[in-house]
């Protein structure tokens, strides 16, 4: 909005993320900072997250091995999971030379 030259007050983009976020439209993730970041929401696709250290880097994946998982663990405890979050928090590996 800054580079188009639109001027909005910060009360008016929070107001607008509540309510994004109140409509599931929107979801808040705090990777252990203090800042929070905002995304899509995907309804049921499932998706995780990789942090990487000192970067702030966000990586974004699925792996169809988790989907097995929380069907297991429904079963076992005779729940039904309606939300999960996995973050796995990483360091960039050091190159040998």
């Amino acid at each position: 909005m800054k580079n188009k030259n639109y001027r909005v007050s910060r009360a008016t983009l929070y107001n607008s993320i509540d309510l994004l976020m109140s409509a599931g439209l929107v979801r808040r993730h705090q990777f252990g900072q203090n800042q929070s970041h905002y995304e899509k929401s995907y309804f049921n696709k499932q998706h995780d997250h990789i942090i990487i250290k000192g970067t702030n880097e966000v990586i974004e994946f699925c792996d169809p091995r988790l989907e097995a998982i929380k069907k297991s663990i429904e079963e076992i405890f005779d729940i039904e999971v309606y939300r999960h979050s996995l973050y796995f928090y990483a360091n960039k590996k050091k190159k040998n030379l």
